[in-house]
């Protein structure tokens, strides 16, 4: 009887065992399972850094929020490439501190030359004028004027006609560091060319056939003319320094963007008032463009070269005081420029009131606004016109 009773319990013991082993087999896939999800969960947060989904719950974020990251990103980067690109574009370039543009390094780096160009109306149409970073008019003998047109990033093969020097010229020369070009001279000139220790080449001289060449479809004095290259073998004969000089202080400086000025004095028009007879040139802005189209002798004044109207970006009218020079048999003129003085500043559409001032003949010329800031213009060419300040009150912005 103990036999069966030890045989029995040896069986439920048998049975107890399998059971648990049954039962802890099941735990443990379910423990395995669990692990084996719990492992897996650093591959999920990969979709944090990018994966297009994620069972992780996150706290929630609109909308509007992805995409305003998403866009400052976008921007951040667009911004990025066009810097980049910006300056791969202007590789092997600088700027022109005439006009605030970029060109070649070369041109950029060579001191600016300055032309006095004939401007009677027999010596319509003239010619390379359009390829002019800076000029300047003002008057000469009787009722005409003359222009002084300064070039640093030119190529022209004709400019002209090319016409005698004034002495008070020289300052708008020394403005820019440049080499003064012309054809002839007043006797007040020669002597300030040597005075004041001015650099400049006369074709009117040793230097006539190197310098310049006659057009023979003009009649003389109409009929002067030089080019880029005649000038730089010029240049190269005379000797005179052809960089620009070190730390030097420019004239004109330039906004980084493109402005408005806030003016109430809108400028269409710009009515010029150099004469007392009504033969005035005078400028009209263009909308589309925002340029300034040049007017002379009733007509549109162009290069003959190009056939295009002569267009700048920026005038300024600076007010002097100009006399005729007592008891000179030809009506030579002097101004007064080492001082200072008052004027306007026009570009796209308006005009400012500012102020002028010269230290001496070797500091450049420069503009303030009126609460005495130095002014910055927009980037490209400037026309200057040195009007007499007797007749001020004759410049008219509206027709």
């Amino acid at each position: 009887m103990n036999k069966l009773f030890n045989k029995k319990l040896l069986n439920i013991l048998v049975i107890v065992v399998l059971i648990l082993t049954i039962t802890g087999c099941k735990d443990k896939d379910k423990f395995a399972s669990t692990t084996s999800t719990f492992v897996k969960e650093p591959e999920t947060n990969n979709t944090l850094s990018g994966d297009k989904e994620s069972n992780i719950p996150k706290e929630k974020t609109s909308d509007k929020q992805t995409n305003d990251t998403q866009d400052t990103e976008k921007d951040i980067s667009n911004k990025d490439n066009m810097e980049e690109k910006k300056e791969d574009d202007h590789e092997g370039e600088t700027i022109n501190s005439l006009t605030g543009l970029w060109i070649s390094e070369e041109a950029a780096n060579r001191r600016p030359v300055g032309i006095m160009i004939n401007n009677l109306r027999d010596a319509m149409p003239q010619s390379g004028v359009a390829q002019a970073d800076i000029i300047y008019e003002t008057l000469v003998e009787g009722e005409i004027t003359r222009l002084f047109a300064i070039y640093r990033d030119f190529d022209a093969k004709k400019i002209g006609p090319v016409r005698s020097a004034r002495h008070y010229y020289l300052d708008f020369a020394f403005d820019h560091d440049s080499i003064y070009a012309h054809y002839g001279q007043s006797e007040y000139a020669r002597r300030k060319f040597t005075e004041w220790n001015s650099p400049h080449i006369n074709g009117l001289s040793w230097l006539d056939t190197i310098m310049t060449y006659q057009d023979p479809s003009r009649e003389r004095p109409h009929s002067t003319y030089t080019s880029y290259e005649k000038l730089m073998k010029t240049w190269d004969k005379v000797g005179y320094r052809k960089t620009n000089k070190e730390n030097f202080n420019a004239k004109l400086k330039f906004a980084d963007e493109e402005f408005d000025i806030d003016s109430n004095l809108d400028a269409p028009l710009v009515q010029l008032s150099y004469f007392s007879r009504n033969k005035n040139p005078w400028f009209e802005y263009n909308k589309d463009d925002k340029l300034y189209y040049r007017f002379q002798f009733g007509d549109k004044q162009i290069d003959r070269e190009t056939g295009e109207q002569l267009k700048f970006k920026n005038i300024i009218i600076q007010f002097a005081s100009i006399w005729q020079i007592k008891g000179d048999k030809l009506g030579c003129r002097d101004m007064s420029l080492i001082t200072s003085g008052n004027g306007y500043y026009i570009t796209n559409g308006k005009a400012q009131k500012i102020t002028w001032k010269k230290p001496s003949h070797y500091k450049p010329t420069l503009y303030f606004n009126e609460d005495g800031e130095e002014i910055k213009l927009n980037k490209g060419k400037t026309w200057i016109c040195v009007n007499p300040k007797s007749r001020k009150d004759k410049i008219k912005f509206t027709k």
